[in-house]
């Protein structure tokens, strides 16, 4: 955990939550997938003059939209369907800190915290799903 620097640990109760509403999880996570690819391209969008930086967010939105692409196809197998986008409570409060009128470099810097604490909180709950989920065959979706 200290890796990632999270003030607080996610309740370890929250796996309980998700193996009870694994399609909403999943529509959920889909979600979050296509987010951090449209995240990417947004970054390029405003900082294209960094081609290094194009180079590896481009690289990362193929990622992104890979996965969000395996946890669609999960979603249809399974005989959900990935539903409306919800607003993340976690997220939009993360949102409130930004730096909303600072200059180009600076709002560079608060959307790569912004979305460097996102992957994050993602990371740690994965890691404890990983640890606490009773059903094994959940373990390759947990590496997407």
């Amino acid at each position: 955990m200290s890796m990632l620097h999270l003030k607080l640990e996610t309740d370890p109760r929250w796996v309980t939550i998700v193996e009870s509403n694994i399609e909403e999880i999943l529509t959920d996570h889909a979600w979050c997938e296509q987010k951090a690819a449209t995240n990417a391209i947004t970054i390029i969008t405003h900082n294209s003059e960094h081609e290094e930086l194009v180079t590896e967010l481009l690289k990362l939105a193929k990622e992104e939209l890979e996965h969000f692409q395996m946890v669609h196809d999960i979603i249809k197998a399974r005989g959900y369907t990935l539903g409306r986008e919800r607003k993340d409570h976690y997220v939009n409060q993360l949102y409130k800190f930004m730096n909303k009128g600072g200059n180009r470099l600076q709002s560079f810097v608060d959307r790569l915290l912004f979305s460097a604490m996102i992957e994050a909180r993602s990371c740690e709950r994965f890691k404890l799903l990983s640890q606490r989920i009773k059903d094994p065959s959940w373990q390759n979706f947990i590496m997407i």
